[in-house]
């Protein structure tokens, strides 16, 4: 039973006589009923409550006043809260928090339920429950509400739910109001209870849900006393452009970043509330990734006094930059980063020319596709410590005047387009500690006096054109927890030993590509990196175990190193800590676990390459958290478990999953289809057998689904229109499906590849297909037993690949094929693009000047070779083998200089081959066999004077007289007789 509560009022002598060893008994009561209340882990303060002294006052986090004895301070924050990181990305933290609110939390918070006992604490000042578990507590309770007296009041990150009560607006004398939460965990219905805060200095309510809330600035309007506004993250979706009477007097810093004020009352051209900049004390503002639009208002000039100003995030900013920017003289950080976008550094010119130069030493100007060189006025601001520029277009070298702000301690110009060699005056900078010039034009080799900076903690070379050998001073420096030189051009020119990498003893993230690790077995690293990644650099032929070293790292690539190893028995324990692995393009041997150990919290995304190894063993189980698995190419055999995507109700993540190239055998397993967000389904060169699950309703995002090379049978799954909106690819070739043409392509105006070949396919192509498949490149039906007129496909504009032969159609050639444009002019500079096409004569393709590859072998082919086959001068394989071609070879054919592979054989061709130019280049009599009237070299049988060249043009020319529409005759196999089909 919880003790009954009474409220007395205590005198000097009352509270003299109902004192235990100093502590207050009914305060020491209502202690002991919290503590029964709540469940509380042994590392916790409020564990040892009562155990050693009756004294309250001598227990941990509880705080006395030293006259009157009552209760006045209480601090139950667990001893070793969780770290919290900088909200750059809220909805990274927003699952991060997420997770902090499962069953695990109470390791180290408290949970249950806050017990009423607290009444009793009537004179208590200070509270602080942050970061404890109380999961299942529907919202903050109302009773802390009671406590008249607090004046400090921190309740944040402790799993609440629900509406904050209104109530707290009662708690006039409270001057800090910590509620902030894990994203969008708390409500708030109405803010009018804000304004009855009227002592409040401090309020935080960071992830808080305002969504639909209009009047909270309004109501903190009120609060006169007022200094710090914490309301980052609180889907906050508007902001009045004015207020009737400006009452922030008090007002020094406000932080609402990451909200959405997309308010349409508000004009587009001034977005931004010129209020804000009127109020007269504050020192920091931050607005920034607010979906804010229009121009900065003219009135930022009148806020003297700010030294912090952020609207990064903001791309719909433009305009000009106001004139008053220059005289916000005390301004020291500026983040204008997303902002005025497109424009030139040249246009501030004017802008920043004022007072503003005086102290700032922060300036962020990021993503923000600022065009030109870098101005010489930037030279003019010799107290900034901090240059951010990086993903612009500045297209000049680096400028000399960096070498003179001799304060400067970060610089970014990562991806932009400075070329040459890095510049020596960057040597200057002595207290350099971050240098990033990734993804530039640099080249040359590193310079040596990087090495001489000791201060320098960061630094990214990586994405340049850097070569030559690194220089050793660069390992010497011990301070550096960033060091990535990937993606460059060393060509293995340095061997890395154990000698090396042993004074970075900060290293926190390793990049390395292109150079030779020349590491013992032995060694153990004096560093504990999260991120390794070491690709196309000459590890092998052992692997390395040094890494097991590692015990923290959360992101390991030793692709393309040339390993021929083992996998070392304890590495897929090692795993556990790893939200991203990849081994692939090795020859990495081993068995696979039955199970995959990673990293397994709900906020962290698992990535696994393992592809182009020689792994062996059956398919691993995965978490529902991995959202890309890659094992392809490897040994692994055996069927796929039938309950592989099966996660207890569990939505998975994973979007990218293949299996190709090994050797698994059985069905494919229904459990895939609960895969819902798969983007890429690969499963092509195995054995598997049986039908292709028709149960893909629920897979709405789908772009590639390819099991081709393997032994499926039944329909092509008709569920697969879900994700008809996105298809690209379908790769089904080589397998024994029947049915007809799948109906659900209709509506795949996306679809880009289409391979159905190699299989028992059968009936009409329909006539939708080049109606509304108008994304189509590569189109390949062959060998299946589709029947009819050939498909009319003159909207494929974009079809570079078209294979339809070994079926059965009939009837006459389109003359619409002659205009794929394609096929007619190459784009790619010299792509091979075969055309090989059922039952057409090649009248038509002759207008396909740009095509490189014309295979219409194994037809049932008639008429003649077309004359000027010459024109098609890019041609470099021609197959015209296995028809029933007739007549001469034309002459023209022999100046196709590109031609390197021809394929006449087994035709009814006759008359003297016209050896010269490029045809003498095919001395193979293979080339012409089965053409028992073909005479002249290469072959042995000489030509007689009935069966020259001139005789037979004459009588062509006889027939072009009678006849300008030459009859193709084509033999149908399927219906068994001959019939004339005529072009016109």
């Amino acid at each position: 039973m919880m003790p009954s509560i009474t409220s007395t009022s205590t005198s000097t002598s009352t509270v003299n006589t109902t004192t235990t060893r100093g502590c207050i008994k009914a305060e020491r009561d209502s202690l002991l009923a919290l503590k029964a209340q709540i469940i509380y882990p042994k590392v916790h303060p409020i564990s040892s409550w009562g155990d050693h002294t009756d004294d309250c006052c001598q227990w941990t986090g509880v705080r006395c006043d030293n006259i009157s004895g009552h209760v006045i301070r209480l601090n139950l924050q667990p001893k070793r809260p969780p770290q919290l990181y900088p909200h750059y990305d809220y909805d990274y933290h927003y699952e991060y928090f997420d997770y902090y609110c499962d069953a695990r939390c109470n390791e180290w918070g408290l949970s249950g339920d806050i017990s009423e006992s607290l009444i009793g604490l009537q004179h208590l000042k200070y509270l602080d429950l942050s970061f404890n578990c109380f999961v299942n507590m529907i919202s903050i309770p109302k009773l802390l509400s009671s406590l008249k007296n607090l004046v400090h009041v921190d309740l944040s990150f402790n799993c609440f739910t629900g509406v904050i009560p209104h109530e707290f607006g009662n708690l006039t004398g409270l001057r800090y109001l910590n509620l902030a939460t894990y994203y969008k965990r708390n409500k708030v219905d109405d803010a009018e209870w804000l304004s009855g805060l009227s002592s409040l200095r401090y309020l935080s309510m960071d992830g808080a849900n305002f969504y639909g809330v209009n009047n909270v600035m309004q109501s903190l309007n009120k609060l006169r006393h007022l200094k710090n506004v914490y309301l980052n993250g609180c889907n906050m979706n508007s902001i009045p452009k004015s207020l009737p009477h400006l009452n922030f007097t008090s007002l020094t810093f406000m932080d609402i970043e990451f909200n959405m004020f997309d308010n349409t009352s508000i004009p587009m051209t001034m977005c931004i509330p010129e209020w804000l900049f009127r109020i007269p004390n504050l020192r920091h503002l931050n607005m920034a990734d607010c979906l804010l639009t229009g121009t900065i208002p003219s009135s930022v000039g009148n806020a003297t006094s700010l030294q912090f100003l952020s609207l990064s995030g903001n791309s719909g900013i433009f305009g000009d930059m106001p004139r008053g920017f220059g005289d916000l003289c005390n301004l020291q950080q500026l983040d204008l980063s997303v902002t005025f976008v497109g424009k030139s550094l040249e246009d501030f010119r004017d802008v920043f020319s004022g007072c503003i130069r005086r102290n700032l030493n922060e300036l962020s100007f990021v993503y923000s596709s600022l065009q030109g060189p870098l101005p010489d006025w930037l030279g003019e601001f010799r107290n900034l410590t901090i240059l951010y520029l990086s993903f612009n277009s500045f297209n000049s070298s680096i400028p000399a005047f960096i070498g003179r702000m001799s304060r400067l301690q970060k610089l970014g110009l990562s991806h932009n387009a400075p070329n040459g060699p890095i510049p020596e005056f960057l040597g200057r900078l002595s207290g350099l500690q971050h240098l990033d010039l990734a993804g530039n034009e640099l080249n040359g080799p590193i310079p040596e006096f990087l090495g001489r900076l000791s201060g320098l903690q960061y630094l990214d070379l990586a994405g340049n054109e850097l070569n030559g050998p690194i220089p050793e001073n660069l390992f010497q420096l011990s301070n550096l927890f960033v060091l990535d030189l990937g993606g460059n051009n060393f060509n293995y020119s340095s061997v890395i030993t154990e000698a090396h990498l042993a004074n970075l003893t900060s290293l926190k993230y390793l990049s390395l590509n292109q150079l030779v690790l020349n590491i013992s077995i032995g060694w153990s690293p004096g560093f504990q990196s999260l991120q390794i990644n070491l690709s196309h650099c000459l590890i092998g032929p052992k692997f390395p175990v040094w890494l097991a070293n590692q015990v923290s790292l959360s992101n390991l690539d030793i692709s393309n190193t040339r390993i021929k190893a083992s996998i070392p028995d304890w590495f897929w324990n090692f795993t556990e800590t790893m939200t991203a692995l990849d081994l692939s393009n090795n020859e990495i041997n081993g068995q696979l676990p039955q199970r995959f150990k990673f990293q397994d919290k709900e906020y962290s995304h698992v990535r696994i390459f393992l592809q182009s190894n020689r792994f062996e063993g059956s398919v691993p189980y995965f978490l529902p958290n991995v959202d890309v698995l890659d094992l392809s190419n490897n040994l692994i055999s055996g069927i796929i478990p039938s309950d592989l995507g099966d996660f207890d109700g569990r939505t998975p993540d994973l979007y990218i999953l293949s299996l190709s190239s090994n050797n698994l055998t059985g069905s494919i397993p229904n459990s895939f289809c609960n895969l819902a967000g798969l983007i890429v389904f690969e499963l092509s060169n195995n054995h598997l057998e049986g039908a292709i699950p028709n149960c893909w309703n629920n897979l709405s995002y789908l772009e590639y689904f390819i099991l081709a090379n393997n032994s499926l049978t039944g329909e092509v799954p008709d569920s697969l229109i879900s994700s008809s909106q996105y298809l690209e690819v379908l790769h089904l070739s080589n397998n024994q499906l029947h049915g007809e043409f799948p109906s659900f392509l209709e509506k795949c105006t996306s679809m880009t590849t289409l391979a159905l070949d190699h299989n028992n396919l059968s009936g009409e192509i329909p006539s939708w297909v080049g109606k509304t498949m108008t994304s189509l490149m590569i189109l390949t039906l062959k060998k299946n037993n589709f029947a009819g007129n050939l498909p009319l496909l003159s909207n494929l504009t974009s079809l570079h690949f078209l294979d339809i032969s070994h079926n059965s159609f009939v009837g006459s050639i389109p003359q619409s094929y002659g205009n794929l444009m394609g096929m007619i002019k190459s784009t790619n500079g010299g792509a091979i693009f075969p055309f090989d096409i059922s039952l057409q004569i090649i009248y038509q393709v002759v207008n396909l000047v740009g095509l490189q590859n014309l295979n219409l072998s194994y037809n049932n082919l008639s008429g003649e070779i077309p004359i000027d086959i010459g024109r098609m001068q890019s041609l470099e394989s021609l197959d015209l083998s296995r028809n029933e071609l007739i007549r001469s070879i034309p002459p023209s054919l022999s100046t196709l200089h590109f031609l390197g592979s021809l394929n006449l054989s087994y035709n009814n061709l006759s008359g003297e081959i016209p050896y010269a130019s490029q045809l003498t280049t095919f001395n193979d009599p293979s080339v012409y066999a089965g053409n028992l009237n073909l005479c002249g070299a290469p072959l042995k049988k000489n030509c007689t004077r009935e069966e020259s060249p001139s005789n037979r043009q004459v009588d062509d020319q006889e027939d072009d007289d009678d006849n300008d529409n030459p009859t193709i005759c084509v033999y149908n196999t399927v219906i068994q007789k001959r019939m004339e089909v005529c072009i016109f």
